[in-house]
């Protein structure tokens, strides 16, 4: 079962194949392509380093996000924003409740200071 933390469901969304690293882009295309590839499946949303994380050089070797307060910041506004808590949900059914209530304000309160919000287009590809 893939664990996901909650910001993730927005940058995945926003993915447009850069990445931190060759290792991390290779991962986050695998993740999202089983996501993709069946909908329904359970996921487990985590508070703290997912699937994503592990290939991503920002996780220390104390497996610890060397942004970690950023990022725990950054989940902990999806889980208010969107009524979400840790645990198993179908992966088509928390991509419903994010995107059938998100908006610009609220996109902008999580991933403000994100810096790949800035580099990309992914206010663009999150509301559509």
């Amino acid at each position: 079962m893939l664990e996901i933390r909650p910001h993730h469901f927005l940058c995945m969304k926003a993915f447009v194949g850069k990445g931190y690293s060759k290792e991390f882009v290779e991962n986050m295309r695998r993740t999202i392509e089983i996501l993709k590839n069946d909908k329904n499946q359970t996921i487990k949303i985590i508070y703290g380093l997912d699937n994503l994380c592990s290939k991503c050089p920002n996780n220390t070797d104390e497996k610890l996000c060397s942004t970690n307060e950023k990022v725990m910041t950054m989940d902990k506004k999806v889980m208010d924003y969107f009524n979400i808590d840790c645990g198993e949900y179908k992966y088509d059914e928390i991509m419903d409740l994010i995107y059938n209530n998100i908006n610009e304000e609220i996109l902008q309160d999580i991933c403000g200071n994100c810096n790949w919000y800035n580099q990309t287009n992914c206010k663009d590809l999150i509301l559509l």
